[in-house]
């Protein structure tokens, strides 16, 4: 098992689109810095005027932890889609190749084939969070500086500064779960449709719909939104609320876990039934 996840690792870091997703995150971190530190103190107010009649605002509120609040709630939409560029690739381009096949001739176990998969893509996840968090959290503090976070969302919440770091790395944790679904669900997709780019495509669809229905639950779709994966995506922000709903992240935490492990199952189920020559 071991070999054969080093194998895999060595496979998924000589391919481009591994550096080319974890380029992309880089690219779209620095703009997201250019914009905010070119015209984000303007924003910043023009958001924050209609507080000035009922609370006295002061102090440096486009801080390090505030820009990198901004910037984890405006990609963690996008980073799936950098995710599954690479995860959707694992399984179905080596049997485009032909490779698969190869591999199958000689005595290995499937099931630890098709694990070791999965344990790859949730390797990347892991190098690809912590590179994310490196060039986000501690840059956004050296240029923007300290203090309090001030998040306007489903209500206002202010959080001292002394009280942030474990929330952020908590955050990401919670998005190591999250986004290791969908890495874990679009390796489990490439096990039935053999091609990559069929694998991209449903897995972006989902991730599209999903999004779409979450925006329509509070009217149309009202107690539907916890079957959707971008609901529960979604719940890191659970983390800077003021009064951490506790029982909703563990909730979260109960359905991802339960929705990889169906994934994974699935996998080795399809994967035990394929034939060499198919």
């Amino acid at each position: 098992m071991i070999r054969l996840l080093h194998f895999e690792l060595v496979k998924m870091l000589h391919r481009p689109r591994t550096f080319v997703s974890i380029g992309l995150v880089s690219v779209l971190v620095a703009l997201i810095f250019w914009g905010l530190k070119s015209e984000g103190e303007a924003a910043l107010q023009y958001i924050l005027k209609a507080l000035d009649n009922n609370f006295i605002v002061n102090g440096n509120i486009l801080n390090g932890y505030l820009v990198t609040f901004i910037i984890l709630n405006t990609l963690w939409i996008h980073i799936p889609v950098l995710i599954v560029i690479v995860t959707g690739d694992l399984f179905s381009s080596e049997l485009e190749g032909g490779t698969i096949r190869i591999l199958l001739t000689r005595p290995i176990n499937r099931y630890k084939l098709v694990l070791a998969k999965h344990v790859s893509a949730l390797t990347f996840i892991v190098i690809f969070l912590v590179f994310w968090m490196l060039i986000t959290l501690w840059p956004s503090i050296i240029l923007f500086g300290k203090g309090d976070l001030v998040v306007i969302f489903n209500g206002l919440h202010i959080l001292e500064e002394k009280d942030l770091l474990w929330r952020f790395f908590a955050a990401f944790g919670f998005a190591f779960l999250g986004m290791g679904s969908f890495a874990i669900f679009s390796v489990t997709i490439s096990f039935f449709t053999r091609k990559s780019l069929i694998t991209i495509l449903i897995a972006l669809g989902v991730l599209v719909i999903s999004t779409l229905l979450q925006t329509l639950a509070p009217s149309i779709f009202k107690g539907w939104e916890s079957f959707l994966l971008t609901y529960h995506l979604a719940q890191w922000q659970l983390f800077f609320y003021t009064e951490i709903d506790w029982i909703n992240i563990q909730k979260s935490v109960v359905w991802l876990l339960g929705f990889s492990i169906v994934c994974i199952i699935a996998s080795l189920i399809r994967f035990k039934k394929l034939k060499i020559t198919e």
